[in-house]
């Protein structure tokens, strides 16, 4: 019984800090097929995808086929921006078939601290490609396979290739992001194995930044928007060149298809999920709206004004917690330096109460104070230092505290004079 307690502690504790783990970070790939376990079965298929690649001839050669796998994004935070692959047919298809990518991770309960921090390993992964098929079938989502129409020569020289990036990152990697994912890798062999650079080359002067390419799917699904809108920082508003702009499995997808390379697209599996619907940047105006036109100073309003102040209340104190968290603790280049703990706090936490049931009005007034100092502080930083794309998020701290400050004016210059004396 006390066996069986323990298990059930333990498969609870996981799945919150897997759940934990889906709302912090929702543009994690979690879409791999397999943890890194060393089952039997899979460790086979490694060591003979192995052998193909140290001893292929030249006749064997001629019969290899090579795949980039596409797989349509999901309907959860932590599949919404698709997968790729790469599948090598060596001999009858579905036996001497293997499905490589990277991303795999240790599900152990400390992977979420190590995550946090950017220190979790991932890992190369090898199955068979029927394991594979299965699991995509499975989830619904679609899988483009894009056959490339390579001679033998490039054939051995992708070959020779993938060995190298499994050899040097067989034993892990860490993750970043935006550099090293499961499409950048692939990005990467593709583009010195095909010894050409793969590049978008039809991009919009609006789209040639990490985050700009993140926003179609970050409107799709409320909290991959509250991500990005919080963790990302300047650094993915940075104009990146059409290479560094490949981290998407669709953008990879549409690089191939730029690159001139034979290749043909078939369909694998059909995507059985309906069409994703961008409305969370939707919500979030509903909400900006509601939080800053009944927090105005005037008569309807204030009618309204605890409505706006407990949704910016837990919006900021929440969503601050998380910002700082972030800020102190990740070594992610891209999160690192966030201003949103700036803009957002947990000091906003006067909010979720009515001002007239403060005990210790001074108190809250000396709060507001550094709330207005840190605001202009992250304004400073943004103007000067960090150009950052904050959204609305800034201006609606600002609104919202000086119309906050203005309906108690009169306490605030009784606190000044009596300051001043």
């Amino acid at each position: 019984m006390f066996f069986y307690g323990k298990f059930y502690l333990f498969s609870m504790s996981k799945k919150l800090f897997q759940i934990l783990f889906c709302v912090l970070f929702g543009t994690i790939p979690f879409t791999t097929i397999h943890s890194h376990e060393n089952d039997n079965w899979q460790k086979v298929a490694e060591n003979k995808f192995i052998q193909i690649l140290e001893s292929s001839t030249k006749k064997d050669l001629e019969t290899i086929r090579i795949q980039l796998w596409t797989v349509s994004p999901g309907q959860t935070v932590t599949t919404a921006f698709g997968h790729t692959a790469l599948r090598i047919i060596a001999g009858k298809e579905y036996e001497d078939d293997f499905y490589l990518d990277f991303g795999v991770y240790d599900p152990s309960l400390g992977f979420l601290w190590r995550f946090l921090k950017g220190e979790a390993i991932f890992y190369v992964n090898i199955i068979p490609t029927s394991s594979a098929y299965q699991t995509w079938d499975a989830s619904g989502r679609g899988v483009t396979a894009t056959e490339l129409k390579l001679s033998i020569d490039q054939k051995n020289k992708l070959l020779k290739t993938i060995f190298h990036y499994f050899n040097t990152y067989k034993d892990g990697y860490f993750y970043e992001n935006f550099t090293q994912n499961c499409v950048t890798f692939i990005r990467d062999i593709l583009s010195e194995g095909l010894e050409k650079e793969l590049k978008l080359t039809k991009i919009d002067s609006d789209k040639n930044t990490w985050r700009a390419r993140v926003l179609p799917y970050s409107n799709t699904i409320f909290w991959l928007n509250i991500k990005e809108t919080l963790l990302f920082d300047h650094d993915t508003d940075k104009v990146r060149n059409p290479n560094e702009l490949i981290f998407l499995p669709d953008d990879l997808l549409r690089a191939i298809e730029e690159s001139e390379t034979k290749i043909e697209n078939i369909t694998i599996i059909p995507d059985r999920w309906p069409p994703r619907e961008g409305h969370s940047s939707s919500i979030w105006m509903v909400l900006y709206l509601i939080m800053i036109g009944f927090s105005l100073p005037i008569p309807f309003a204030r009618m309204f004004e605890r409505v706006s102040e407990v949704i910016y209340g837990l919006v900021s104190v929440i969503g601050g917690f998380v910002a700082t968290i972030v800020f102190f603790l990740t070594s992610f280049s891209f999160m690192d330096q966030t201003l949103a703990w700036l803009v957002y706090s947990p000091l906003d936490f006067y909010f979720l109460r009515a001002y007239d049931s403060w005990k210790n009005k001074k108190l809250i007034q000396s709060i507001m104070i550094i709330r207005f100092s840190i605001l202009l502080l992250a304004l400073i930083f943004n103007v000067f230092v960090y150009d950052q794309v904050l959204g609305n998020i800034l201006f609606l701290s600002f609104a919202v505290h000086i119309c906050y400050v203005w309906k108690r004016k009169q306490d605030f210059k009784l606190l000044l004079n009596i300051g001043s004396k």
